[in-house]
């Protein structure tokens, strides 16, 4: 709207004080010029905030270790986990996404996720390893001593088994907002059909996070 308004002021000071009529085909191209031209600026500037944010909150680990940030997201569209791997610079390692099929509940969903993430980290060989999952329940599930014999409590527990396989595996919770890019990735597996490995350069849907 501010777009027109201003077109049609311009045409106006044009016709008053030079005596010239814009034509319609003008006018419309100035429209469109001006609408992209804010659009980009604005979609950007956003970005660039949100990027800013994410790199402020999230620290890389030590060295000689990995961080993995694993997540899940569970919709009417379906449900779909994606775990990203960068090193101790930061440096994006590699990624992973799939669909979880016929997973309806939330909390399954998250811990399945982080045990596709520990069983292709262990098929890589990797040994130093730290988890950061922006769900709750799960991290508590991991590092408590009791044992949940429910359906979700025995997955929780093949997690464990294949993090002492791996060797030295540690699993902290993190905010959402620090565990932005494995939130993308794994909402992109869902809403765009997004799944496969990804190494050295990171997947199309999360390379503007890096």
């Amino acid at each position: 709207m501010a777009a027109v308004f201003w077109i049609i002021w311009t045409a106006r000071n044009d016709m008053v004080w030079r005596g010239k009529l814009p034509s319609l085909d003008w006018a419309s191209e100035q429209l469109h010029k001006l609408q992209t031209d804010w659009k980009e600026v604005y979609t950007n500037r956003n970005q660039d905030r949100v990027n800013e944010a994410a790199l402020a909150d999230w620290s890389p680990p030590p060295p000689n270790f990995i961080k993995c940030n694993v997540d899940a997201t569970v919709s009417r569209e379906g449900a779909g986990y994606g775990f990203v791997l960068r090193n101790h610079e930061g440096t994006f390692i590699a990624a992973k996404c799939n669909r979880l099929l016929g997973e309806e509940d939330p909390f399954t969903a998250e811990v399945l996720g982080v045990k596709e993430a520990l069983t292709w980290i262990k098929s890589q060989a990797f040994s130093n390893v730290m988890i950061e999952s922006d769900c709750l329940n799960f991290c508590t599930a991991f590092n408590s001593c009791f044992s949940d014999f429910s359906y979700v409590g025995l997955i929780v527990k093949q997690c464990k088994s294949i993090a002492m396989d791996i060797g030295n595996v540690s699993v902290s919770h993190i905010k959402r907002s620090v565990n932005r890019v494995a939130h993308e990735l794994a909402r992109a597996t869902v809403s765009r059909a997004v799944s496969g490995v990804w190494t050295s350069v990171p997947p199309d849907c999360i390379s503007h996070l890096f």
